[in-house]
């Protein structure tokens, strides 16, 4: 296999080039492509290293199309074209360098199920997950290009500041191709709740394939079902398992607030978070669009339970989904979220202790970190007051032993997909307790007062969200760059 070989040629190249931190070196091929090189950047150009460029190129593309193919190689010229014209430098001579692999290899494993397809035509769900992790390995080549850094330290916020402000791709793949990089050493629990404090933030892409701890210990692969955005604050997306032989389930997962304004809905998340009823202005449009895919037998069968998991914002979206489709659901999780208003809690409780007996229980596990106020915010939590036996609730508080660490690290911190972290556990499940801790109305004072000055302050917040998102709306059009973007702008 020619090709492969000259590919790991390259990345091999560019790697050292990395380590060394030469970045000011370009890689030249020989003739036959087995061996590459670097290079000094020559100030100018002869005509003989403009030559040696343009063969360079030429091998690195043919190589690299016969391997991804062409429509693979044509999507991720496009979607880094900021940062790469390969027809303009491949005629001009201009030098490969190692940035241009890497920007490959973060392409290429942006994997979508399409790039399988085309190799091998044959329906996802009709092969095992050993078939679709060789398929894999022969569609995406590229192994991991470029300055590596632990998954465990990536942030739900972007890696850069200027990425605060400016959406970058670049960047985004890179992290999502980071934090899917040691998948195979997570349990389930740590990779949910990577995905959903972090992985979530990163804009995946419908029918991207998407690796996940199967519950055998081996890998295992979700298939991005659809994503779901109206523009009003809420995103979530619906993955159901790849394989013919998974052991997954369906799942969603509901996006949190967004720190970075680059991201889509950012403004939207904050008006979410200050209404009254926190996350009602996202829910009430894509209510619609999660009737239709609770319905969609592509996405589950019409017995199969599914899981939800959401956190901050998300998990109040993830509570107000539980009231309309708790009886679909076998598992739910919350991490640091809000409650919701008191009537729909109420309205929860009412529908869920009126359920028949079923065969599959509902499981549903709150987490909470002490001296985090998001689960201040609200009124009463989903699972408040519902005492059908089959529902099983779980309230776990995790209390830090340092009191230094600021309460925005409460609040994001991972405590499964983490190395270092000395905290201490209750477990809530008794009735009453749990139902006590569920209805911040019984929590104490500092819950009540904060709750109620968010209430008071909370008009005056979202209006003035309101009219800054307006604002930057309006100087993103008078100098043409957009700034704000929303989940309904159409992306590749």
């Amino acid at each position: 296999m020619p090709e492969y070989i000259r590919l790991n040629r390259f990345v091999e190249c560019a790697n050292h080039s990395f380590s060394a931190s030469s970045l000011n070196k370009s890689l030249i091929a020989d003739p036959n492509g087995i061996q590459v090189s670097l290079q000094d950047i020559p100030s100018k150009y002869s005509h003989e290293i403009s030559q040696q460029n343009k063969a360079t190129w030429r091998i690195f593309r043919e190589s690299t199309v016969s391997v991804i193919g062409q429509r693979k190689f044509d999507w991720i010229c496009n979607r880094y074209r900021s940062r790469i014209n390969f027809t303009h430098m491949e005629r001009s001579g201009k030098p490969l360098l190692p940035e241009h692999v890497e920007l490959f290899s973060i392409g290429s494993n942006q994997l979508l199920a399409r790039d399988v397809k085309t190799r091998f035509p044959e329906k996802l769900r009709a092969i095992t997950r050993d078939q679709l992790n060789e398929r894999i390995r022969l569609v995406q080549p590229f192994s991991f290009v470029g300055k590596y850094q632990d998954p465990v330290k990536i942030a739900g916020s972007p890696g850069s500041f200027p990425a605060f402000f400016f959406h970058d791709k670049v960047l985004m793949d890179k992290e999502k191709q980071l934090l899917f990089s040691d998948v195979g050493r997570l349990s389930f629990h740590a990779w949910m709740e990577r995905f959903v404090k972090v992985i979530v933030n990163r804009e995946l892409l419908e029918g991207q394939l998407i690796p996940a701890p199967g519950q055998d210990g081996r890998i295992d692969y979700y298939k991005l079902h659809r994503k779901i955005g109206t523009g009003d604050g809420l995103v979530a997306y619906a993955l159901k398992p790849a394989a013919a032989d998974s052991t997954l389930k369906p799942i969603i997962f509901f996006r949190p607030s967004q720190w970075a304004f680059s991201n889509e809905d950012a403004f939207e998340t904050y008006l979410n978070d200050v209404q009254v009823n926190v996350g009602e202005m996202g829910w009430k449009n894509a209510k619609p669009l999660f009737d239709q895919l609770m319905q969609d037998p592509h996405f589950r069968r019409p017995d199969e339970k599914i899981s939800v998991a959401g956190y901050s914002l998300g998990g109040a979206h993830a509570q107000r989904f539980l009231e309309f489709h708790h009886q679909h659901i076998s598992y739910a999780v919350f991490y640091s979220d809000p409650s919701v208003d008191d009537a729909t809690a109420e309205r929860i409780r009412d529908k869920m202790n009126a359920m028949p007996r079923r065969s599959v229980p509902i499981n549903i596990q709150i987490f909470r970190m002490k001296g985090d106020f998001c689960h201040y915010v609200g009124g009463k939590h989903a699972g408040w007051g519902v005492v059908h036996p089959d529902v099983n609730i779980q309230l776990m508080e995790f209390d830090h032993e340092n009191k230094k660490v600021s309460t925005f690290y409460l609040h994001s911190h991972r405590i499964f997909d983490n190395t270092v972290f000395h905290y201490q556990m209750q477990c809530i499940e008794s009735s009453q307790e749990l139902f006590n801790h569920l209805d911040n109305s019984k929590r104490g004072a500092d819950v009540f007062w904060y709750e109620r000055m968010r209430r008071l302050w909370g008009g005056v917040a979202f209006f003035s969200f309101y009219g800054i998102s307006e604002t930057i709306k309006l100087v993103s059009w008078i100098f043409g760059v957009k700034i704000l973007r929303s989940s309904n702008d159409p992306d590749f």
